[in-house]
């Protein structure tokens, strides 16, 4: 039995491009796990080329065993270059598509080329990838309180609506 998800809505945020409103959406595993497939397939035709090189060369030099070589090429994407690859323009522009597609099925990779541009980039990672206000304004109290030293962080309690230090002593904040 599968659950009913005929009332979820994914996050969305509209952002505004030039002159038209783009709808992005916070992507899901599902398309994290298709960008993914895609990185193995390019992966696969870039190996296919290595491998009959590798053995070709492995034929002309003794004591090499072609069978060791190929499983150099044959490694799996690891997630270190799954983060690395999201970050490239290639990455961001593909991920775009996954996230557009939803609100705008027609869409193809070159209008993301032409949508996406170094200004509007933030705000889409942004849309694509959405973090909750806690983790907004945790990172914020983590800025301001970058000056302190570390050893000394635990004396402090953090109120994080406010993003100010408080003293754990009981004693009353300084205003």
């Amino acid at each position: 039995m599968s659950l009913d998800l005929s009332g979820f809505v994914q996050k969305k945020k509209t952002i505004k491009i030039g002159t038209k409103d783009f709808t992005f959406s916070e992507l899901t595993l599902g398309d994290l796990g298709r960008f993914r497939g895609e990185l193995i397939e390019q992966r696969k035709k870039i190996n296919a080329g290595r491998r009959e090189r590798l053995i070709k060369d492995a034929k002309l030099i003794e004591g090499i065993d072609p069978m060791e070589l190929l499983k150099l090429t044959d490694i799996s994407i690891s997630e270190e270059e799954l983060e690395a690859e999201m970050e490239t323009i290639e990455g961001i522009k593909q991920l775009a598509l996954f996230s557009l597609t939803y609100a705008h099925p027609g869409i193809s990779l070159d209008d993301v080329e032409k949508i996406v541009s170094i200004n509007s980039m933030e705000k889409v990672s942004d849309a694509m990838f959405p973090s909750d206000e806690k983790e907004k304004r945790t990172q914020k109290v983590l800025l301001l309180c970058s000056d302190i030293p570390t050893k000394e962080l635990d004396k402090y309690e953090f109120i994080l609506k406010k993003g100010k230090k408080k003293p754990r002593t009981g004693q009353p904040e300084k205003k």
